[in-house]
């Protein structure tokens, strides 16, 4: 993370649990530039207020917003498919119906449930 911050390759990373192993990548080159700019500035500011944030035993694996979706996929309010696609249930973050883990899993939970009684309503009769 410090290496990023700097505008530096990282030579080597930190062993991590991820199961597929992790290759140095610089992630300025593989974002927009507004974005690596204002993730460079907002990490120097959080560490400043938690010291020792910023550091090379930190790594980023993979970007995760906490922001919904730009884009909602248009769907029904009382079954919760796509008006015009059947089948289609448009669902959680991606879809522009929640906000985070806890919601994008509330939301497919309703979702998946809604799915069921539709097409496979002996399985919820039984």
């Amino acid at each position: 993370m410090k290496d990023f911050v700097d505008g530096k390759p990282s030579k080597n990373i930190p062993p991590a649990s991820f199961p597929a192993g992790l290759q140095p990548s610089r992630l300025d080159q593989w974002l927009p530039p507004f974005i690596a700019g204002r993730l460079r500035k907002g990490f120097k500011v959080f560490d400043r207020t938690r010291r020792g944030f910023l550091t090379n035993d930190a790594i980023v694996i993979g970007v995760e917003t906490r922001t919904s979706s730009p884009v909602r996929i248009p769907r029904d309010n009382e079954h919760l498919n796509h008006p015009s696609l059947n089948g289609l249930y448009p669902c959680g973050e991606g879809a522009g119906f929640a906000g985070g883990i806890v919601s994008s899993a509330i939301d497919g939970e309703r979702c998946a449930e809604s799915l069921v009684a539709t097409h496979f309503p002996s399985i919820t009769n039984s």
